[in-house]
């Protein structure tokens, strides 16, 4: 998983839906989530950039960090939501794809980092992921899409 799709868990935004789903299956132990190092920090950073935009309250913006920073704990104590590193030998793919594809930063880790851990999909909510060269690694689902749900619930499907 991506940062912003993980976001959409604990924001209701298109895709909101998808994730739910997604939680109820890691909750239920069908699924574990997988996301690098960055997707939380990314989290922090979304939320940050909203009260900077005058969306929500500082106070707001802090206690639904604290929420999301806590349910992630619990998340990860529990097995469901599994963090991985950003491995040295990932830096010259990171930076292929920051080269040649034009990634950002983050974005590149993230997508090497599940490139690199072989998830039965990348879920996502960032056009960036939607290039070619990340198509054509993996399983991908945009969780914006109208039938993101869908596809979820048949890759999940093809798994048992």
């Amino acid at each position: 998983m991506e940062d912003e799709a993980l976001f959409r868990a604990y924001k209701e935004e298109p895709g909101s839906d998808v994730m739910d789903y997604l939680y109820r299956l890691m909750e239920s132990r069908i699924v574990a989530g997988l996301a690098s190092q960055l997707s939380i920090p990314g989290i922090l950073r979304e939320i940050t950039k909203r009260k900077n935009q005058g969306e929500i309250s500082e106070d707001e913006a802090q206690k639904v960090m604290d929420s999301i920073l806590l349910d992630v704990d619990k998340r990860i104590a529990n097995d469901e939501l599994r963090i991985h590193p950003v491995e040295a030998e990932f830096i010259p793919l990171i930076n292929k794809c920051i080269r040649y594809h034009n990634f950002f930063v983050t974005d590149a880790i993230q997508f090497v980092t599940a490139y690199k851990s072989k998830p039965t999909a990348f879920i996502y909510a960032d056009n960036h992921f939607s290039a070619n060269i990340v198509k054509g690694k993996m399983k991908t689902i945009d969780i914006r899409g109208k039938d993101a749900l869908r596809d979820l619930k048949k890759v999940i499907e093809g798994c048992d």
